[in-house]
């Protein structure tokens, strides 16, 4: 019993303390076991709204779900007052079915975090490289509006940007293949940046997302699989779940 509630204390501690963890510059996303916790959040960039006021350091973070079983990229922007910049890379490969967003299992953390780890990333943005990339932001409206409504399942290509920039919240998101994702600038430059030594996957011409969708687990009374999300863009971020 002992055991059992020590471990529940180290797991809060670990949560409580994510947010001002992930926004130190030298650091990438959460851990393993908090990511998945958190995962939905971290897309949506509640901390960075949370924290987000005058006075606080501007800085972006920017998903590519690029088919979630396959490739999720993340790119952590720490702007600097001298103009350049902290990029924090990061890329997840091959969740399958049986890592979900909420299958970690508290009792063998070592076994169940491993297809979490992210293969990690970092450079140091000189300020030209630094105003390229914002600039490429600014015109891909990525510090928003969002379109209200739109729709981002699991198994599609997307990205989403979400933003504080001298202390304004932003948040953008684009879904593939509708006019907007080809409104993107910015992601060619973040690729050709990303030194993580991962290839990208690439956007590519799929079937509607619901027809993709597990037949055998959707079954009237069974409901979508718990590996199948859809996240709900509204007015100025994600809806809540």
């Amino acid at each position: 019993m002992k055991k059992l509630m020590a471990a529940a204390l180290g797991l809060t501690v670990a949560i409580a303390s994510t947010t001002a963890w992930a926004q130190r510059a030298e650091r990438n996303v959460d851990p393993p076991v908090v990511r998945s916790l958190n995962w939905f959040g971290y897309v949506g960039g509640d901390d960075i709204r949370a924290a987000c006021r005058p006075g606080e350091r501007s800085r972006v973070r920017l998903v590519y779900n690029a088919l979630w079983e396959e490739q999720v990229r993340t790119y952590e922007l720490f702007l600097q007052p001298d103009g350049t910049a902290g990029l924090n890379m990061g890329v997840l490969v091959d969740q399958s079915a049986s890592t979900t967003v909420s299958s970690i299992f508290i009792g063998s953390l070592g076994d169940a975090t491993a297809p979490w780890r992210m293969r990690k990333g970092q450079r140091l943005l000189p300020a030209p490289e630094t105003a390229d990339l914002m600039g490429l932001l600014q015109a891909s409206a990525a510090f928003g509006p969002p379109r209200d409504g739109l729709r981002l399942p699991d198994n599609d290509f997307w990205w989403t940007v979400a933003s504080c920039r001298n202390g304004v919240w932003g948040f953008q998101a684009y879904h593939y293949p509708t006019d907007r994702f080809a409104t993107v600038r910015f992601a060619e430059k973040l690729f050709a940046l990303d030194n993580v030594g991962i290839a990208v996957n690439r956007p590519r011409n799929l079937e509607p997302a619901e027809l993709r969708r597990d037949p055998i687990n959707l079954r009237p009374g069974r409901g979508d699989r718990a590996d199948r999300w859809t996240l709900v863009v509204g007015k100025d971020g994600l809806r809540p779940r």
